[in-house]
């Protein structure tokens, strides 16, 4: 990793818990938590822990008999989760902290009881290789849950964003952001991916919210657009100045349509589950 990446992700992992969390991934959470049914001595592994808010939850919900690993491939965001670990005085369960991809869990075969993860596994390069992962460390019986952002997520910019390129004539710009937006899960494809993972009596519930941005600069600049989506649709937009064109002609629109009041955008949350067969 580049010193420029490292940098960019220690700092977002200490803006997480206070602009990233809240609107978002926690809303996320509470949607997995709803479907969570804790046993005693389970045997836990959470697949991109972030700083740990889910960490420390389930460890809250599980007995001392159970036990937690969680993962996450962003060394800056394992040690931010360490930190408030040692701040917490209300966890029950143990829980190990270690740094790994979702799709390479250094964890064994049938070795856990409960797999989750809060949006990780849906953003791996692989989203259904890491649920084969998540699969591959469950135990006959265990359950997967994960959840994930859907098509119709960020709807509002997506629509002005196609506007402006259609508007400025980059048509190859516009087939890309398309065959973007078509290449985003619905609720079938997030199911499938548990599917093709062998799990069974597999479920899907969906949730809808709104974000509310006072502007468009607040907008594209909030920490959860940068460590999300942004740098992908930099590169639908292309390089130099028709990247950075298509952006400028996009926060106008925004502030032209959205004027004196704010910027909504939708978000489309998922939560998924499935079994292993015993």
């Amino acid at each position: 990793m580049s010193a420029a990446s490292a940098d960019k992700q220690a700092r977002l992992a200490k803006l997480y818990d206070d602009e990233i969390a809240p609107a978002y991934a926690a809303r996320f959470t509470t949607l997995l938590l709803r479907h969570l049914r804790p046993t005693s001595g389970a045997r836990v592994v959470e697949v991109g822990c972030a700083t740990g808010q889910l960490t420390r939850e389930l460890s809250r919900r599980f007995d001392d008999k159970s036990h937690i690993n969680a993962f996450d491939d962003a060394e800056a965001f394992v040690g931010e989760a360490r930190l408030k670990m040692e701040g917490a005085d209300d966890l029950r369960a143990p829980i190990t902290l270690r740094l790994a991809a979702p799709g390479a869990l250094p964890a064994d075969d049938a070795s856990a009881t409960l797999a989750v993860s809060n949006l990780a596994a849906a953003a791996a390069p692989n989203p259904g290789g890491a649920v084969e992962e998540m699969a591959r460390v469950l135990a006959p019986g265990g359950t997967a849950l994960l959840t994930a952002p859907l098509r119709g997520t960020w709807v509002e910019f997506l629509d002005l964003f196609r506007d402006v390129l259609r508007e400025s004539g980059k048509g190859d710009r516009l087939a890309a952001v398309d065959r973007y937006i078509a290449d985003l899960p619905d609720a079938d494809r997030v199911s499938g991916w548990l599917q093709q993972a062998g799990l069974v009596d597999v479920g899907v519930e969906v949730e809808r919210w709104e974000m509310l941005f006072k502007t468009s600069r607040e907008f594209l600049f909030a920490p959860l657009i940068e460590l999300g989506p942004l740098s992908q649709w930099k590169r639908l937009a292309g390089g130099g100045d028709d990247m950075q064109d298509a952006f400028f002609f996009t926060k106008e629109a925004i502030d032209t349509y959205f004027k004196g009041r704010p910027f909504a955008v939708t978000v489309v949350g998922a939560v998924a589950w499935g079994q292993t067969r015993r």
